[in-house]
Parts: C-alpha cells; sequence; structure tokens
C-alpha cells in the first residue's frame, strides 16, 4: 500500500481498534490462474501484545479457500471510515480535492480448518464476539443440522507476517484547515462523523 510517511499508523492500539470496529474485511489471494481473488468476510482479530490471531471462515462451495490450501499467502483488507474533503475549506485556495479514509493491510498466512470441532469452537468465538445471547440457540439446534452447517463452510486461520496501516486524515494540512476539515465532518454523514473522531484523535485537530 502506498503509505507517505505523514499518513503511516505503527500504534498497536489503533490498529487493533480497526480491526474490531470494522471487522468486515476483504480477503484477497490468486485463482488457479494467478488473477486475484477476494472474498467479503466477518473476521475475529485478538490482539497478544503485539500479535494478532485473526480467525473467519467461508462456504465450502467458494473455490477460493482451495487456491488458498495451494498458495497460503493472502492480503487482508479492512476499511474504516472516509470521505471526500473539499478544497472549499483549504485557506490556499489553489488547491484540488481529495478523499480521506482509514485502512488496514494484514499480509498473511492462511491455515484452512476442516476438523469440525475446530470449526465449533471457531463459531463460537465468532458468536461471542457479534451476538453473545445466540450462543444458547447455537447450542440448542439438533445435532444434525449443526454439523450439516459445520460441513458447509471451512475455516481461515490468517496468521499476519506484516502488518501496514494507513490513517490519511489531512496530517499534511495546516492546522487552520484542518479545524475547518473537522468541523465539517462533524456536520455531515453518520460515516463522516466517524472520521472526524479519528482526525481528532489521530491529529490532535
Amino acid at each position: 500500500m502506498y503509505t507517505p510517511t505523514h499518513f503511516a499508523c505503527t500504534e498497536n492500539d489503533a490498529i487493533d481498534e480497526v480491526m474490531r470496529r470494522y471487522p468486515f474485511a476483504t480477503l484477497i489471494g490468486n485463482d488457479a490462474g494467478g488473477l486475484p481473488f477476494a472474498t467479503h468476510l466477518p473476521v475475529v482479530a485478538e490482539r497478544s501484545g503485539d500479535s494478532w490471531r485473526i480467525e473467519a471462515h467461508m462456504a465450502r462451495a467458494n473455490p477460493h479457500w482451495r487456491w488458498l490450501e495451494q498458495t497460503p499467502k493472502a492480503l487482508l483488507v479492512f476499511q474504516g471510515p472516509h470521505g471526500y474533503v473539499s478544497p472549499a475549506l483549504y485557506e490556499e485556495k489553489r488547491s484540488v480535492p481529495t478523499w480521506n479514509y482509514v485502512a488496514v493491510h494484514v499480509y498473511a498466512e492462511i491455515v484452512t480448518v476442516h476438523d469440525a470441532g475446530a470449526k465449533d469452537a471457531l463459531l463460537k468465538r465468532l458468536i461471542a464476539h457479534n451476538e453473545p445471547g445466540y450462543a444458547a440457540q447455537w447450542h440448542d439446534l439438533p445435532e444434525d443440522f449443526k454439523q450439516k452447517m459445520l460441513g458447509g463452510i471451512v475455516g481461515l486461520r490468517i496468521e499476519p507476517t506484516r502488518i501496514e496501516a494507513k490513517f490519511k486524515l489531512s496530517q499534511n494540512r495546516p492546522a487552520t484547515d484542518r479545524a475547518r476539515i473537522l468541523a465539517a465532518q462533524r456536520e455531515g454523514s453518520a460515516i463522516e462523523r466517524d472520521m472526524a473522531e479519528w482526525m481528532a484523535r489521530m491529529t490532535g485537530a
């Protein structure tokens, strides 16, 4: 990912928060012909110190997992808030529009999970993360139904080898410009207000 120094983020707390707040990520690998192939999927990222354990699953009917077994390297992309920035907000009128955004790229080794017990444990962690109250309902489902559902998915362990984070939040603009941008975002859509929160935190605007 192209990341000018002033947009790079190496703060693990911020990176971890992006993974947890925006867990619907894009997993990109290669197909049998070597062309990029993407699967959109919810993930659970658990951090321990400076490392993460990331888990997910995909439909067994999806050919992606077979290609990942053949070439177990992939890119997982987390997309945070983003939005248009008008040059009308800049002091210098000889300016052009831009787009601010938050993104985390995880380069990883992929391990597929086929064991029913391991997949059940993985699903329980996903449930605990997204809807703890559903755990009892999953537990009470007929065993044959649960086994059928487990048979229809392939679990994924996504083991990071490198993480890049880009927080493009107008860090390269003067303080007066950042103040105007922040004010405009706070009056904007929900996603713009979300971006304003990150901008205030990461730039001190």
